[in-house]
């Protein structure tokens, strides 16, 4: 099994909750997400408490955290899955925590928050956490909201460097689109021009 360093206490100077369950999904991060979309989440997760900070939003770290790290990992698998990715890693995030010892009605917080992460219109009435984890994704994805980082960004991004996720996850995307046309993956692919958006995006260029 592929040995991994231990939670740490902080990651570009942001806390990181320390209870059992979030060295838990730490392990698991680590071990099954392919490394574009392990930085990619622990950066959503870095941009969100940040975005909190920056409103006065108080938030559960230990949610936000372990719907950061799991929200994309139904990307690993596409052609296997039997829904749209986010729904397929809500059910899978969903299991896994409560199997864990998380409370069935915060398991329920994470997956909502892993669903909504690709709609649009999510509000405050669905949870601080998915109101933090649509923004960080939308930001970390698009840069849209770029400004709301300045605080933390040099740090983030020297910790966990973008490299080639943009190719990787446009990938990705475009595959479920392909398969699972009625997907929101599909909405932002072929509606909202996400390639053109990332590409004219503030991380364009950057590594």
């Amino acid at each position: 099994m592929k040995a991994v360093a231990p939670l740490p206490r902080q990651i570009a100077g942001t806390a990181v909750p320390q209870d059992e369950l979030s060295a838990t999904t730490w392990a698991w991060a680590r071990r099954s997400l392919p490394d574009y979309l392990f930085t990619h989440s622990v950066r959503a997760y870095c941009w969100g408490a940040a975005i909190a900070t920056g409103e006065g939003w108080a938030f559960d770290a230990r949610i936000l955290w372990t719907a950061s790290l799991m929200h994309d990992l139904a990307l690993r698998s596409i052609p296997r899955n039997t829904m749209c990715f986010e729904f397929k890693g809500a059910e899978f995030a969903r299991r896994f925590l409560e199997r864990h010892g998380m409370a069935a009605q915060d398991a329920d917080r994470v997956a909502t928050a892993i669903i909504l992460h690709m709609a649009p219109g999510v509000t405050l009435d669905d949870g601080v956490e998915s109101v933090l984890l649509d923004r960080s994704t939308g930001l970390d994805v698009r840069g849209d909201g770029y400004a709301l980082v300045d605080s933390v960004r040099s740090a983030v991004m020297r910790d966990l460097p973008r490299r080639a996720f943009d190719r990787h996850f446009v990938d990705a995307i475009r595959r479920e689109a392909t398969i699972r046309p009625t997907c929101q993956s599909a909405r932002l692919l072929n509606e909202n021009d996400l390639v053109g958006w990332m590409a004219r995006s503030p991380w364009a260029g950057t590594t």
